[in-house]
């Protein structure tokens, strides 16, 4: 850390100089603008994109879809507007390409060959959109919800789509926190949207187990579902309403829904594996509260 001393111009206007190494790096001159925000007792200054992409380069192995998944979406989290993939098996351009449409928003496949590719930042929302994007997150966990019901009713209804939607989103989110620097604030936020995604992501794995197993439910997972529900709701009108007192009923409720109710239904139902996806969530949902109170407390 470099501390620099505050001079005064004019009247009423104060001033600091700016370190030349980081002018430099930043290829800044006389009349170029800067972004400045204000961060409580700190101040973030952020030079404006360069023209050059920012860009990496990376080495996929193996065919295995969540091996492939976790790599590019974390360099799309890291901020590369531009990814260049090499591969040993052209069997994973197919498995690039569907983590591409399904789980990234504005990327696209601009070079392919049989053993290589490159994708590219083409039409990414404006990062002024988080809050626009992170509504629809929550939207589509209502969403998630409501197909979780009917096929636990014994309904067939698609899920997929849904949950592709969170992922291209959250994404989003992320790559946008990241992109933004980290402070207090960015990582509870990261926190936040990280139990909240795997809260939702339960009934998720919910859903593709009634999908494979073709079993008779009885009314328990039902009622659970509810107080699942109950939980996320919660957190949503708390989130949207910055309402504390929300957030503590979830801590009122969190030890009977998990340690009595959940655990006696685990002993007793014939499907715990319903139990336990449905209690995770639960658990997910009451996780995401404490970093959304220190939010809450600092706004």
């Amino acid at each position: 850390m470099v501390k620099r001393k505050i001079v005064k111009q004019g009247a009423a206007t104060m001033m600091v100089s700016l370190p030349a190494k980081w002018i430099k790096k930043n290829n800044l001159s006389k009349g170029d603008e800067i972004d400045i925000e204000d961060k409580g007792n700190a101040i973030l200054i952020q030079a404006e994109p360069q023209s050059s992409e920012k860009e990496t380069e990376i080495n996929i192995s193996s065919l295995t879809e969540s091996s492939i998944r976790v790599i590019i979406t974390n360099c799309y989290r890291l901020g590369y507007n531009k990814i260049k993939i090499s591969f040993n098996n052209p069997l994973a351009i197919k498995i690039i390409s569907e983590v591409i449409n399904n789980k990234l928003i504005g990327f696209e496949i601009t070079k392919k060959t049989e053993k290589y590719c490159e994708i590219e930042n083409i039409t990414e929302p404006s990062k002024d959109q988080f809050d626009n994007i992170f509504s629809k997150i929550l939207l589509n966990i209502e969403e998630l919800f409501e197909i979780a019901e009917a096929n636990l009713k014994g309904e067939r209804k698609e899920f997929l789509e849904t949950e592709n939607k969170i992922q291209q989103f959250d994404n989003f989110c992320r790559r946008v926190i990241i992109k933004q620097g980290f402070d207090e604030n960015s990582q509870l936020k990261w926190l936040f949207h990280s139990e909240l995604i795997h809260a939702q992501r339960e009934i998720f794995h919910m859903l593709k187990y009634l999908e494979t197993n073709k079993i008779k439910i009885d009314n328990d997972p039902l009622i659970l579902l509810k107080d699942c529900r109950n939980s996320f709701e919660l957190l949503r009108q708390a989130y949207n309403e910055k309402n504390l007192p929300k957030l503590e009923k979830i801590h009122e409720s969190e030890k009977e829904l998990i340690y009595k109710k959940s655990y006696s239904l685990l002993n007793k139902n014939k499907n715990p594996i319903l139990i336990h996806h449905l209690a995770n969530a639960i658990r997910n949902f009451y996780l995401a509260s404490s970093p959304l109170i220190g939010l809450l407390i600092k706004k």
